[in-house]
């Protein structure tokens, strides 16, 4: 039997798994379904519909599957909800709201939610993505797997974060960053992610992706006649087949490199 503290308050709509431990304080209101290992700490606040699968843990005064914050939407309709996978963490005052449209808000797997960090309605959160202290999402934000996001940063709507990208602290992201790329203070795509590629075993990728970046940033051509020229040329590396792609699916528009007078905008500390 789930261990389940006697102030709180748990529906009986809710399916936990026996292991489950719901701590005090916590309302479980809804269709919600927990899977072995879930820890919710105390003082958790969570609405169905929610699946959580296994060994997630949830911290104090944190908030999923309420409403999301947007005037069309009767806080009454429950929707698609909230999908959560396995073993994320959710620190203190996390908010993660339910969908909008037609499919689930998705956090996928081992994700670190950090101290006030928000993910807003139908946004999709792939797989190990670190979002620092304060992060906001806004509506509809898809970030792919292995991405860090810095502090106090905030996602415009719509907008995507490729796989294995990094977006530094209090930047106002407007734009898409590319997979495995830097976005800097003021939001430009300015490097690779050197660090993250050598740590992934992709070190020999880094030649050929800041070639990627040279064509995408340096020569004069729109985002799909670049990704076009990508493709053509490199076709015979997949993590520059990924950049190319990224780029085809663009709605919002890449994020450019911050240029600066006498500095490679593509990739000023590159070293293998």
């Amino acid at each position: 039997m789930p261990d389940i503290h006697p102030t709180a308050v748990v529906s009986t709509d809710a399916q936990l798994a026996d292991d489950a431990i719901v701590g005090p304080y916590c309302s479980l209101e809804g269709r919600i379904i927990l899977g072995p290992g879930t820890r919710l700490i105390g003082h958790v606040y969570l609405k169905g519909p929610l699946t959580m699968g296994a060994g997630n843990t949830v911290y104090p005064f944190s908030c999923i599957g309420y409403a999301p914050q947007h005037r069309r939407f009767d806080p009454k309709a429950t929707g698609p909800g909230i999908v959560i996978g396995d073993d994320n963490v959710f620190r203190e005052s996390v908010t993660i709201h339910r969908a909008f449209a037609d499919k689930p808000t998705t956090i996928g797997n081992r994700n670190y939610f950090m101290v006030n960090t928000h993910a807003g309605h139908d946004c999709l959160v792939g797989d190990d993505c670190t979002l620092a202290n304060g992060v906001l999402l806004a509506g509809h934000v898809t970030l792919g797997n292995g991405v860090t996001v810095g502090g106090v940063t905030g996602i415009h709507q719509h907008c995507r974060v490729g796989r294995l990208a990094m977006v530094g602290g209090m930047v106002p992201l407007k734009q898409d960053v590319p997979p495995f790329c830097i976005a800097h203070p003021l939001g430009e795509a300015q490097t690779l992610n050197l660090v993250g590629l050598r740590r992934a075993g992709y070190r020999q990728h880094i030649k050929p992706l800041e070639r990627a970046m040279d064509i995408l940033f340096n020569g004069g051509h729109t985002n799909p006649k670049a990704a076009e020229l990508i493709l053509a040329e490199l076709a015979d590396d997949p993590l520059c087949m990924e950049f190319a792609r990224f780029i085809l699916g663009t709605k919002r528009g890449i994020a450019k490199p911050m240029r600066l007078i006498g500095e490679s905008p593509v990739n000023p500390n590159s070293a293998l």
